[in-house]
C-alpha cells in the first residue's frame, strides 16, 4: 500500500484514505476570487512504528497508526537495527493491534522500531479523483518537488518505481485552483494513486 503524507512522513501527517484515517488534506478557499493554494505532499509505502517491544515468538503486535488496512497487502516488514523480518498479517486489518504469522527467521524488536508495507511498486500514477461524478478533477494539478519548490504542474505525475519500502518516497506538490463560484463545501475530492505492487524480499 502506498500512502500520502503532508510535509514529512509521520503518523500525525498521514493524509486520509477515503475516511479511514482522521487527517484529510483539506483547506478553505475564496471561491469569489478563484483562489489557488499549494501544499507539499509525500508518497511512500505505508509505514508506522511499534508501540511495544516484541520477542521472536509473539503473534500479536501493537503499532502506532492503523495504516495496514488492506487484506490484499498483508505482508509487513519490521526493521530493528541491522535485523529485519517479513511477517504476514492474518487478522485485525485496519486497527493498531495486528495478528501476524512470523517469518522464517523471527527477530526481537523494540518500541519505536519501524514497520513497513513489504512491497515494491511499479507504474505509479498520482492524480485527482472526484467521487461525485461531476468531474471537478481539473481543480487539482500536481508537480514534482524540486529542492523544496514545485516544478511544472500537470494533471498527473508518474514517479519512478519504488524498489525498497524502507527508503523509497516521492515528494510532490498539489495545487487546488477553485473556479469563481458561489459558496460551497466540497468533500468528495480525493488524491488517487495507481500502482502495481510486488512482494518485497528483505
Amino acid at each position: 500500500m502506498l500512502r500520502v503524507w503532508e510535509g514529512s512522513i509521520t503518523d500525525a501527517n498521514l493524509v486520509s484514505r477515503g475516511g479511514v484515517h482522521t487527517q484529510p488534506d483539506e483547506d478553505d478557499f475564496d471561491g469569489t476570487a478563484g483562489e489557488a493554494k499549494e501544499r507539499k505532499l509525500i508518497l511512500a509505502p505505508a509505514q508506522t512504528t511499534l508501540v511495544e517491544d516484541i520477542d521472536d515468538s509473539q503473534t500479536e503486535i501493537k503499532i502506532s497508526a492503523a495504516v495496514f488496512d488492506d487484506s490484499n497487502h498483508s505482508y509487513v516488514l519490521v526493521v530493528s537495527g541491522e535485523n529485519s523480518e517479513i511477517m504476514q498479517i492474518t487478522g485485525a486489518f485496519g486497527i493498531t493491534t495486528l495478528t501476524v504469522t512470523r517469518g522464517d527467521s523471527p527477530i526481537s524488536a523494540s518500541a519505536s522500531d519501524s514497520i513497513f508495507s513489504a512491497y515494491t511498486y511499479e507504474n505509479i500514477v498520482i492524480q485527482a479523483s472526484d467521487e461525485s461524478g461531476s468531474d471537478e478533477t481539473g481543480w487539482f494539478t500536481y508537480a514534482p518537488d524540486v529542492a523544496g519548490s514545485p516544478g511544472e504542474y500537470g494533471a498527473s505525475l508518474n514517479p519512478s518505481n519504488f524498489t525498497d519500502p524502507k527508503t523509497d518516497s516521492y515528494a510532490f506538490w498539489r495545487k487546488v485552483t477553485v473556479p469563481v463560484s458561489v459558496t460551497q463545501k466540497k468533500s468528495d475530492m480525493r488524491h488517487k494513486t495507481y500502482f502495481e505492487p510486488y512482494a518485497y524480499a528483505a
